[in-house]
């Protein structure tokens, strides 16, 4: 069930659940935070403190009760020190000061089945104080004057620190006659209590005002400060003489209770007269001095760090005056350590009647002494009647139950507690008749899987746990899941013993087709010596859609891009196509022509899962077909549905070419000089070549004055090359890491030959180019900069007041010749009208001759070949023979880009 959300607090103690099939733990949630053990928990008083004792109870056949307790303990076996505050699953209070305490939720089932929570410490906070002027009028010689500052209403109790006209008493060298009382108060004649301001032998010196400053402690309000009490004291006008002048001890501090490793501070504080003074001893009555180990003053006693048990002893405070004195014990108790458990017990058993079962607390071993009670359903173990032959072993805290009965089922829970703590762990029993064992797939859908009866469908790449689930009377005793040869999930298996079932988890970690296969999930038990085995068969199959993609190999005589396929005359080619998908897709070919020859390609080992299927058409190096074309689609199918994809691939073969035209250019160039190299910014050099197949390009440098072959090639650390290939070019681009200057000479006009050599199976070709370092160039250029912008824009001016001109003339309504004067010869036509055109010489597309050179697109293809200044060798161009030309000029291309447009 889902939790209730409250603003404040949140107890959620669930039981998963209190019947006879499916028992599990209890925990408490508080604002979603889940404590096993004793915590504290700190609350505004006002607020909304809203406990929630809610089960996940299942299968129960009548209604859970539920009961909230309240302690003033972490726990208490004694039910009268129990304070029942509700008998609701939802308890509701505002907070108030009596609503700190420990509580823990009893719940019951009506089929008995029943536990405690462990227990939450509630502190209820508050600091409301009021500060209270007070006037005091005290006698000359009065043995004791009590300043009262113990009733403060702050929760928890807050720190106390008293002033004395502002300064704080601790440093006015008074301690024997101005003490603040802590620890445990010994008078039963001054009604002194925690906290009080104690004058002794009171006299005119002590007159002042006094100030008791209390500062919070907790979470909430921790370190507000306020004054509670403000004392003027003043002189009495009396001078009665001391009557008592016995020394009483008034209180005693044993400074808390330290860990191993701590200072302390322990305290004493006397009345006599004349004033006390003080002897701290130890066991044997030796009068302690200050040492390595201890600092020893008038009323307290420094243990400078306490070492374990040995200073977990007696200490003795003597106080004396004049003739007589007063010997207290102040005892150091080290800090009480909350008890633990060493591990944390199954949760649940099953079992058959006749069984022996056995509850281990596995208390851990403390310096601290804790108290240990053993429950079932809740109660002593004294009800547990003849049910079973109990035995508890103190030793290792394990209760052993011998011969159980079916009616023994219930909640055996241990709670192990002192004042520092409670904790608490169970089992529940689960007493039923004999059940061999079984096992069931309990793989669950998610979006990467699609889970059908004993058959998981996975897409490749998914993440997912599968999981089988043995059950039987008694609990299955192991679970196995055995996994094909070559999955890689061999090593995942995540076994969990609950519930009553053994539960198997493998990982399935980035599935590929490796993970396909037969999965077995195996477990047993023992059913009165005889064993029983259960097995359960999985299948994983691995799905993909099928996907058809290019897959010819860019080889040294031809070259891919996207989907086109350029091979070299003369020399075989091969192209492919390639469907990928699981389960393996079928793979077919269409094509208009029947150049080469088609293979289909899969591996030879069909009992492997196979993603992909290859088209493969291999043509001769001779060829008649200058272009071909074809198209692969792939086919597969995935739980039911049917999947399909297609691809095209074109083939073109082109004239052989070595490299030529080999060009070295200066990207970086400054300004329009492209022979230099400034040392303040990147070399950028950019090679290319003209060639089929596409070149490969190298790059070597040296200085200009230096020897022909003390060509060095770059360092490629500080250098870097790209290249860029398209049909029948290359462009190598080589650039520095960082300025020029860094890597090459920064002395002004020093010279560099770079040479760029392309290469390919025909051949290869070099270009050597000289460029000189420039260290000033910005200066020496800018003058040529600005000259060429100035005459740029001078001749701007001169069109834009022409094309004025002009227009201004056909505006003022000039439209003949003799009107336009010397500017005849430039606007004549704007003014005189164009002859309509004819159908014969006349027409307008006879002053201009296109030529045309035309293949037929069907039923054969043909190549088209061009001079490099007529066409951009990256296309091909064809026309369809039906094409009304003369009209409209239309005509079919393939990625044609003509360099000039008057050449069709």
């Amino acid at each position: 069930m889902n939790p209730i959300s409250v603003a404040s607090l949140l107890i959620l103690s669930l039981v998963y659940p209190l019947h006879a099939e499916d028992p599990k733990e209890v925990f408490i949630n508080v604002d979603n935070s889940y404590f096993k053990s004793h915590e504290k928990l700190h609350f505004a008083s006002g607020s909304n403190l809203t406990l929630e004792c809610a089960s996940s109870v299942q299968g129960s056949q009548s209604p859970i009760s539920y009961k909230w307790y309240i302690t003033n303990q972490p726990y208490s076996s004694d039910t009268a020190n129990r304070k029942e505050v509700s008998t609701k699953r939802v308890y509701s209070v505002t907070a108030q000061a009596a609503h700190s305490g420990y509580y823990m939720c009893f719940i019951n089932t009506t089929e008995g089945y029943a536990v405690f929570t462990p227990a939450i410490h509630v502190i209820v906070e508050y600091f409301d104080v009021e500060t209270k002027v007070l006037k005091k009028t005290i006698e000359p010689y009065t043995k004791v004057s009590v300043l009262a500052c113990s009733t403060i209403s702050a929760n928890p109790t807050p720190n106390v620190r008293w002033l004395k006209d502002g300064v704080g008493i601790d440093i006015l060298n008074l301690e024997r006659n101005i003490m603040k009382v802590t620890g445990k108060v010994l008078d039963k004649i001054y009604n002194i209590k925690v906290n009080d301001l104690i004058i002794l032998n009171y006299d005119d010196k002590y007159t002042g005002v006094y100030s008791c400053e209390t500062e919070a402690k907790g979470t909430l309000f921790k370190g507000r400060k306020k004054v509670a009490y403000s004392y003027t004291v003043q002189t009495a006008a009396s001078t009665n003489p001391m009557q008592d002048n016995t020394t009483n001890i008034l209180f005693i501090d044993d400074g808390g209770r330290p860990n191993i490793g701590d200072a302390i501070t322990l305290r004493c504080g006397a009345s006599g007269y004349p004033t006390p003074s003080y002897v701290w001893q130890d066991v044997s009555n030796n009068a302690l001095q200050t040492s390595d180990r201890f600092k020893v003053y008038q009323t307290k006693l420094i243990v400078k760090s306490v070492q374990g048990t040995d200073d977990d002893a007696e200490y003795k405070c003597r106080a004396e005056s004049g003739d007589n004195g007063q010997t207290e014990p102040v005892r150091i108790q080290l800090s009480v350590q909350s008890p633990e458990f060493n591990s944390t017990m199954a949760n649940s058993e099953y079992n058959i009647p006749g069984a022996n079962v056995t509850v281990n607390l596995a208390l851990k071993s403390t310096r601290s002494s804790a108290s240990t009670t053993l429950l079932w359903n809740g109660r002593d173990l004294g009800n547990f009647g003849d049910r079973g032959e109990l035995t508890y072993n103190q030793t290792s805290n394990t209760l052993t139950i011998l011969n159980i009965k079916k009616n023994a089922s219930g909640v055996f829970q241990g709670v192990i507690y002192n004042e520092a703590g409670m904790q608490t762990q169970f089992k529940t029993v689960v007493i039923r008749d004999a059940q061999p064992a079984a096992v069931a797939h309990t793989t669950k859908s998610n979006v990467d899987i699609t889970v059908k009866g004993n058959t998981i469908h996975s897409v490749r790449g998914a993440n997912f746990t599968m999981e089988c689930e043995g059950s039987g009377n008694p609990t299955p005793k192991d679970i196995t899941i055995d996994v094909p040869d070559q999955s890689n999930a061999k090593n995942f298996l995540e076994k969990v013993n609950q519930d009553g079932k053994y539960i198997g988890r493998l990982l399935i970690d980035s599935v590929t087709e490796s993970y396909a296969g037969s999965y077995n999930c195996c477990t047993y038990n023992f059913v009165n010596g005889q064993r029983y085995d259960a097995c359960v068969g999985i299948t994983l199959a691995v799905e993909e859609k099928v996907q058809v993609t290019q897959n010819s190999p860019d080889e040294d005589y031809s070259l891919v891009i996207g989907s086109q396929v350029y091979g070299t005359k003369g020399y075989p080619l091969t192209a492919e196509c390639k469907a990928t998908g699981l389960p393996r897709p079928s793979i077919n070919i269409t094509r208009p022509n029947q150049c080469g020859t088609v293979s289909t390609i899969t591996k030879s080992n069909d009992l492997e899962f196979i993603d992909n299927a290859i088209i493969r058409v291999q043509y001769a190096k001779d060829t008649g077909c200058i272009t071909d074309s074809f198209k692969c689609c792939g086919k597969n199918e995935i739980q039911g549905i049917e999947y399909d994809d297609c691809y095209s691939v074109t083939i073109s073969f082109v004239e052989q070419q070595k490299p030529n035209s080999v060009l070295i250019e200066n990207n970086g160039a400054i300004a329009s000089d492209t022979g230099l190299i400034s040392v303040n910014s990147n070399l950028d050099l950019n090679c290319s070549a003209k060639s089929f197949p596409e070149a490969e390009f190298s790059w070597v440098y040296k200085k200009s004055d230096a020897d022909s072959t003390k060509w060095t090639t770059p360092d490629y650390t500080v250098f870097q090359v790209t290249t860029t290939k398209s049909k029948g070019f290359t462009f190598s681009r080589l650039m520095t890491i960082g300025l020029a200057g860094d890597h090459l000479s920064s002395v002004d006009g020093e010279k560099y030959d770079f040479r760029c050599t392309a290469k390919n199976i025909f051949g290869e070709a070099t270009q050597i180019k000289t460029f000189q370092i420039n260290q000033n160039t910005s200066n020496q250029v800018s003058s040529s900069v600005y000259l060429g912008i100035g005459i740029f824009l001078f001749f701007l001016a001169l069109i834009i007041i022409l094309v004025m001109y002009i227009f201004f003339l056909i505006s003022s309504g000039k439209k003949n010749k003799s009107e336009l004067g010397c500017m005849e010869c430039v606007v004549c036509q704007c003014c005189e009208p164009k002859p309509e055109p004819s159908d014969g010489k006349d027409s307008v597309y006879a002053e201009k001759i296109y030529q045309m050179k035309k293949v037929d697109l069907y039923p054969e293809m043909k190549q088209i070949t061009f001079d490099d200044d007529e066409f951009d060798r990256t296309n091909t161009v064809i026309f369809n023979p039906s094409s009304e030309f003369v009209e409209d000029r239309m005509f079919t291309m393939n990625t044609a880009a003509f360099k000039d447009p008057d050449i069709v």
